[in-house]
């Protein structure tokens, strides 16, 4: 099976590739510009997987599971987010970096033995089987176009890595411009936010709604994300902003699990890897985008107002898409 033996690659290359990290520390042969090389291919590598990884998730279960397998795979995601870093820090403290780096590579290998084992449904054969990749990206456009959910939850999806991802992706300088804080208040933060995610994976796991209703949620959800980041750029009470990170981490992950489970159960198997694809360059493109132009604005206007407007204008685009969002959603499925 190719999306198996695709994922076994990526893992395997990955490890090669954080073992030549490790080594190269060991040496002392590492520079910035030669981090920034290992940078890049780590990144290459993740963009090539994370297709691969939610495309895993609507093959290898049952078509009613996969509003609760979206959800748990978000709860391990967003964990690992928050044990990774701490528990770096602690090999780095005791052990050093290339001992951590060594570390970190190696606890690829678990997954890769337990994946070996794993049995993923056989897709449906696709017109663009044995040509070349260009057709085949033509033809996943084309299905994705015509998909009447595609529309509203790319929208959502921008709009939710815009404002509420992209808080995050500048959460250290929050702490910094907004609250003049240190990197204690940083840590707090992102574990309140963190929190949140991993809430948001168990409630979404629980989610037994129509397609209708969960899109009418998940726009509920988008405003609050959108109102707690206005509120934190109001206010610099560290306690108060502690609790708003908490509820814009729950939001902000449960647009996107709420999303993804959406836009997984309208796709047929053999359109799900191209489609998904399309989700993820969205979905990981839009906070970095977001965050720049934030740091842009902030740079001019100040970060408090600058993220004010971010939040203002993701509340305007939210609303105005809500009507055809709602009634795509009802025939998608």
């Amino acid at each position: 099976m190719r999306l198996k033996r695709g994922v076994q690659c990526l893992i395997s290359m990955q490890i090669t590739l954080g073992l030549l990290l490790a080594l190269t520390s060991y040496t002392q042969w590492l520079t910035i510009e030669r981090l920034a090389g290992f940078a890049l291919l780590f990144g290459t590598l993740s963009a090539a997987y994370h297709p691969m990884r939610l495309t895993i998730v609507g093959r290898l279960v049952a078509r009613d599971r996969i509003p609760a397998t979206v959800g748990l795979n978000a709860i391990a995601f967003n964990t690992a987010r928050i044990i990774g870093p701490a528990l770096a820090g602690v090999l780095l403290a005791s052990y050093g970096t290339t001992a951590t780096l060594f570390f970190g590579a190696i606890l690829y290998l678990p997954y890769l033995l337990l994946f070996h084992s794993v049995s993923l449904r056989q897709r449906t054969a696709s017109t663009s089987d044995g040509k070349p990749w260009f057709f085949a990206f033509a033809e996943g456009l084309k299905y994705a176009s015509r998909l009447p959910v595609m529309g509203p939850v790319l929208l959502l999806t921008i709009v939710n890595g815009s404002v509420g991802r992209s808080l995050f992706e500048i959460l250290p300088a929050v702490v910094g411009d907004l609250l003049h804080a240190d990197a204690t208040t940083l840590a707090t933060l992102t574990a309140a936010a963190g929190a949140g995610a991993v809430l948001a994976g168990f409630a979404a796991t629980q989610s037994k709604l129509s397609a209708r209703t969960q899109m009418i949620t998940v726009i509920s959800a988008l405003l609050t994300c959108c109102l707690t980041t206005l509120l934190i750029s109001l206010y610099t009470t560290t306690g108060l902003v502690t609790v708003l990170c908490l509820v814009a981490g729950f939001s902000t992950t449960f647009v996107g699990v709420s999303s993804q489970t959406l836009l997984q159960l309208a796709l047929a198997d053999e359109f799900r890897g191209r489609v998904m694809s399309l989700w993820t360059m969205v979905s990981f493109g839009a906070p970095a985008l977001g965050a720049l132009l934030i740091g842009l604005f902030a740079d001019r206007i100040g970060l408090d107002t600058a993220l004010a407007a971010a939040a203002a204008t993701g509340a305007l685009a939210c609303l105005a898409t809500t009507p055809q969002a709602v009634s795509r959603s009802t025939r998608h499925l």
